[in-house]
């Protein structure tokens, strides 16, 4: 049964690592930017990167970009990310 357990993801969720960085939101370049400024002025540490391979999920038909923020700090930037697009944040899922 430990097996079954491990790869259906029956473990215990990993605590919160206030040293490690999470994927907040994966979206369209111009919109990233938006975002990226108004996390800042509500001074929530983040970064931006353009996500070049993109193009190759057929995901995305325009230059898309990923936000960075550290992980205690994730649930505040998806509602502030949330807020300037009107919609929730997607995740590429890596």
């Amino acid at each position: 049964m430990g097996l079954w357990n491990w790869v259906f993801g029956k473990h215990p969720p990993r605590p919160i690592d206030p040293e490690r960085s999470v994927e907040a939101a994966w979206l369209p370049m111009w919109q990233a930017q938006l975002v990226i400024h108004e996390l800042w002025e509500r001074e929530i540490p983040c970064v931006m990167s353009e996500d070049f391979t993109s193009h190759l999920r057929f995901g995305a038909r325009e230059p898309m970009a990923r936000i960075f923020v550290m992980e205690p700090r994730l649930a505040e930037a998806e509602g502030v990310i949330t807020e300037v697009t009107g919609h929730p944040p997607k995740h590429l899922g890596m």
